[in-house]
């Protein structure tokens, strides 16, 4: 199962009521699921003289609730099916929960030695999150043109707020399908910080999985056109966050320093707030707002560093990706700027999970972690040790050759890690910091590589050692000149 995400956009300001009134009574409608739940599940334990069996236990508490009692109380405000709909998703982390529970009480289990927490609340800084849930035959999604979103309304609410009996809220959507197959569940959330609605669209189940929207076939990317088998190398970095080298001899190198600064600078922003606070409070609203923009932003970059990569790799028939460890980079050039680069900033944990499930679910190519020690201290061209690095370039003293040491330890990585039987492209020059273009293998000093640098958009091209950053598109539904909201085509 895969997710589409679009910007929910109301027409209106009484859409923009009526919607989050229906948000919000779906958020009061899971909590109020969620206490019974937890209610019964402290009742339980707190009765019992022996301990509960984690089966009895997990029975009994699904058993404490039922959808027709929720839907009864809910109807009116949210219709017959989304009541429903909010029980089924709240018992979701309590078979997680109990699935825990379960590894906890197993004296053989060595991985969990906390007791796990029940779920909490749809709530934040004590205010309800404003969420609901609706079923996959219960909401119209139309992309095209003129995209639109279709959901039901309870009657309440529809003679509140002047809907037609048989009408449903009508919404504006924007954003770019990525998936095609049978839709499944909806889900609305309100973000209070940037005034925002996101809809989650599921697509696809085990017996009919996702397909992408574009023509991209893994079958037909085994190979080169020669028969080959290619394969790359990342090293992962903390200045440059990537650098990419195939089997080919082409290159790709994301530049990490502008994204960083950005990061570093609400990092600072939030040490001085921080620093402001009574002894007894450690956070405050505006400490967390920081706090989520910067995750958002970083988040942000590395996703589209993700796909970038994908599409990349793809068009080079790239079939598997050697990605390097990060334990290396802090036990040789730990310091505290390091740590906030790789830790916080790179987040190279999700980065790992991200990169691996994207790149192996839906490019078709396999993903492998290597421990790149030592890959940067030699000469690429030559395979001669003795070579000096200053920043960002890596100079041979053997052969003369000078080059980006992260391309230098990418393609060093490569050949340490790939198969026997792949040739590496190592002849011809080496690829030299801040240069544009695509790679090519002409002969020379040095080979041109892409150097991408971050525009808080997207990742563009770095030529003669400045950026070229292009204005985000407005994707404003008031452009009457490119008229749709959402690009795609429908699946009906």
């Amino acid at each position: 199962m895969r997710c589409d995400t679009f910007e929910v956009r109301p027409r209106s300001h009484r859409d923009t009521l009526l919607l989050l009134e229906l948000l919000d009574a779906s958020a009061a409608c899971n909590n109020q699921v969620n206490y019974d739940r937890r209610q019964t599940l402290f009742t339980t334990q707190d009765n019992a003289d022996t301990r509960v069996p984690v089966n009895k236990l997990k029975s009994t508490v699904k058993q404490a609730v039922t959808q027709e009692e929720y839907r009864q109380q809910y109807i009116q405000t949210l219709g017959s099916a989304a009541p429903q709909q909010v029980v089924q998703k709240n018992w979701e982390p309590w078979k997680a929960y109990f699935a825990i529970l379960s590894k906890y009480r197993d004296p053989n289990n060595s991985k969990v030695t906390e007791r796990p927490s029940p779920p909490g609340y749809w709530k934040e800084n004590g205010t309800r999150i404003p969420r609901t849930v609706i079923r996959n035959d219960q909401y119209t999604l139309e992309l095209g043109d003129r995209s639109r979103l279709e959901i039901p309304v309870g009657m309440d609410l529809k003679e509140k707020y002047g809907l037609g009996y048989q009408e449903r809220l009508r919404l504006e959507v924007a954003g770019q399908p990525r998936w095609t197959g049978k839709q499944g569940r909806l889900e609305i959330v309100y973000d209070r910080d940037t005034e925002t609605f996101t809809a989650y669209r599921t697509v696809g189940d085990e017996d009919n999985p996702p397909r992408r929207r574009d023509s991209y076939q893994p079958t037909s990317l085994a190979t080169t056109t020669s028969g080959n088998k290619v394969v790359a190398a990342v090293d992962i970095g903390a200045n440059n966050l990537a650098a990419a080298t195939t089997t080919e001899g082409d290159h790709r190198l994301y530049h990490g320093r502008p994204a960083f600064r950005t990061f570093h600078a609400h990092t600072e922003r939030i040490a001085e707030l921080q620093s402001r606070l009574p002894d007894e409070i450690w956070s405050s609203e505006q400490i967390r707002n920081l706090s989520q923009t910067r995750s958002r932003q970083r988040n942000h970059a590395m996703d589209a560093l993700i796909r970038d990569l994908g599409e990349w790799l793809t068009e080079r028939n790239v079939t598997e990706l050697i990605v390097g460890a990060l334990s290396d980079v802090r036990e040789k050039h730990w310091s505290a700027t390091v740590n906030e680069k790789t830790d916080l900033f790179w987040a190279h944990g999700r980065f790992r999970r991200r990169l691996s499930n994207v790149l192996e679910f839906e490019y078709g190519i396999t993903v492998t972690e290597k421990s790149e020690a030592g890959t940067s201290s030699e000469c690429p061209a030559c395979e001669s040790a003795d070579v000096h690095r200053s920043g960002d370039l890596l100079q041979c003293h053997s052969c003369g050759r000078e080059g980006h040491s992260d391309i230098a330890g990418s393609t060093n990585f490569l050949r340490k890690h790939a198969a026997e039987s792949i040739d590496i492209e190592t002849n011809g020059s080496m690829a030299r910091p801040v240069a544009a273009g695509e790679n090519t293998k002409a002969d020379g000093h040095h080979i041109s590589v892409p150097c991408l640098e971050w525009n808080d958009h997207t990742w563009t091209g770095k030529h003669a050692g400045h950026s070229i950053k292009k204005e985000p598109t407005n994707q404003s539904t008031t452009q009457s000149a490119r008229g749709n909201v959402a690009p795609g085509v429908s699946d009906d």
